[in-house]
C-alpha cells in the first residue's frame, strides 16, 4: 500500500513540474509579446500626448523636439528589457514558487466590450510600470504629467505608484487595452494555472494521508 502511495506522489509531482516548465515557457511568451506591445504603445502614446498638449508642443524649441524624439525612440529600443524587468518581479508567476493560499481566479481577465477588460492586477499591475517609464519623458519636457509628487499644478496628471514600503514608482493611470496577444497568451496560462494548482492540492492531500499512516503505524507499534 506505501508503495502505491509513493508511486501516486511521485506521478502526481511529475505531472506537476511537467505543468510548471509549459508554464515557464508561456511566461516567457508573454514577455516577448508584451516588449512588442509596449514599444508600439510609446509610440502612439507620444504621439498622443504631443497633440493633446499642442501649446506645450509649439513652445518646445526645435533641439529640445528632436531630444524627445530621441529619448522616445530609446524607450522602443528598450522596451524589451523593461518588460522584462517588470514582469520578472517575486510574486507574479505562481509556478515559480507554487503555493496553496492563493486565489483560483488570481489570473482571470473580465468584463466585455460595453465595460472594458480587467486584467489580473498581479501581471496588470507590473506592465503599467513598465509603460509609466514614458512619463518620465513627458514630465521633463513639460506634458501636464507628475511621476513623483502628489501635488502640482492643477490640470496634471499623476502617473506614479506608492508601494506599502512608501517606495514610488512610475504607473500609467488611465484605461488600458492589452494586445490580443497578450490576452491569449495569459489565458493560457491561467488554463494551465488551474491545473498545476489541483496537482498541487492533490499532491498535499497525500502527503496529509502519508503523515497519518505513519503516526497510526506508530501508535500500532507501541
Amino acid at each position: 500500500m506505501n508503495e502505491k502511495i509513493d508511486d501516486l506522489l511521485a506521478t502526481k509531482e511529475s505531472e506537476l513540474a511537467s505543468l510548471c516548465c509549459a508554464m515557464q515557457e508561456i511566461k516567457l511568451q508573454f514577455v516577448n509579446v508584451t516588449s512588442h506591445f509596449a514599444s508600439q504603445w510609446y509610440k502612439d502614446t507620444a504621439r498622443q500626448y504631443i497633440t493633446k498638449y499642442l501649446d506645450v508642443s509649439i513652445n518646445l524649441a526645435t533641439d529640445r523636439f528632436d531630444d524627445l524624439k530621441i529619448k522616445v525612440n530609446h524607450l522602443l529600443t528598450e522596451s524589451e528589457k523593461t518588460s522584462e524587468k517588470a514582469l520578472s518581479q517575486p510574486g507574479i508567476w505562481w509556478h515559480e514558487k507554487p503555493e496553496l493560499n492563493v486565489a483560483v481566479s488570481q489570473y482571470d481577465q473580465l468584463g466585455n466590450q460595453q465595460v472594458g477588460n480587467k486584467y489580473p492586477e498581479v501581471i496588470d499591475g507590473p506592465i503599467r510600470v513598465a509603460l509609466g517609464k514614458l512619463g518620465y519623458l513627458l514630465e521633463e519636457f513639460g506634458f501636464n504629467v507628475k511621476t513623483s509628487a502628489a501635488h502640482g499644478p492643477h490640470g496634471h496628471e499623476y502617473w506614479f505608484q506608492k508601494s506599502e514600503e512608501k517606495m514610488v514608482s512610475p504607473y500609467f493611470p488611465h484605461m488600458l487595452e492589452w494586445s490580443k496577444p497578450m490576452q491569449e497568451t495569459l489565458q493560457e496560462y491561467n488554463r494551465l494555472y488551474k491545473q498545476a494548482l489541483l496537482k498541487l492540492q492533490d499532491i498535499q492531500t497525500i502527503k496529509d494521508e502519508v503523515k497519518k499512516r505513519k503516526i497510526m503505524d506508530f501508535w500500532d507499534s507501541i
